[in-house]
């Protein structure tokens, strides 16, 4: 997933040549192309000590944290760029860029409303609708993988024999009872009896986790 980048800023109308910092950001953007990112990022900070509130520049460090994997950090900046900046073909780049950001954390959902906020700013965007529509698909793959997943699971689950539930009916009235350590044990000795009470182990699970709060064990 590429990232939309603003290297002839002289040639836009975000920066002008009289905008402070200017020397500094087209440095940087040399500096980035180079893939020399540390120090596209010096150049970058020195330029925004001469310009603090310039979204173009907050965008462009943002892309060079992104190139050093600083995705959390990146996504603060195209963040505050996506909502701050007053042109919006800029203001849809950042979303874009937020959408890649998120998508490399497996923040899929994020990732999908970023690029559709950029769809909305800019709906001839290409790259956003094909990634928009690829994230879609892998979320669904993972979800009928899952699911597929979770039947392959209950039907590996064994059927409890009838020692298994009485084996469980036991234990539940010692849960009743409060008797939650009592009913775990009684549980995991019997799974070492009969395999099959291993079809309860949710309801173990549960029990232990019950024992390990009250600090019983």
């Amino acid at each position: 997933m590429k990232l939309f980048l603003i290297f002839l800023i002289g040639a836009t109308s975000l920066v002008s040549a009289q905008t402070p910092g200017r020397s500094k950001v087209l440095e940087g953007n040399k500096l980035f192309t180079e893939e020399k990112y540390d120090e596209a990022n010096n150049a970058y900070r020195d330029a925004q000590l001469d310009n603090p509130t310039s979204a173009v520049i907050d965008y462009n460090i943002a892309n060079t944290l992104y190139e050093k994997k600083k995705y959390e950090e990146a996504i603060k900046l195209y963040d505050k760029v996506s909502k701050n900046a007053d042109d919006p073909l800029f203001q849809a780049q950042a979303y874009y860029n937020l959408g890649n950001t998120l998508y490399r954390l497996n923040k899929w959902q994020e990732s999908i409303l970023a690029y559709t906020e950029a769809l909305k700013l800019n709906p001839e965007d290409e790259d956003a609708k094909y990634n928009l529509e690829y994230v879609r698909t892998k979320l669904k793959q993972n979800a009928d993988q899952q699911n597929q997943d979770d039947q392959q699971q209950q039907k590996e689950q064994p059927k409890p024999s009838d020692y298994a539930k009485k084996l469980k009916e036991r234990a539940e009235k010692m849960v009743a009872a409060f008797q939650y350590e009592a009913a775990h044990d009684l549980m995991m000795q019997g799974m070492k009896v009969d395999k099959t009470v291993a079809a309860f182990q949710q309801f173990i699970d549960r029990i232990g986790a019950v024992v390990e709060i009250a600090g019983q064990k």
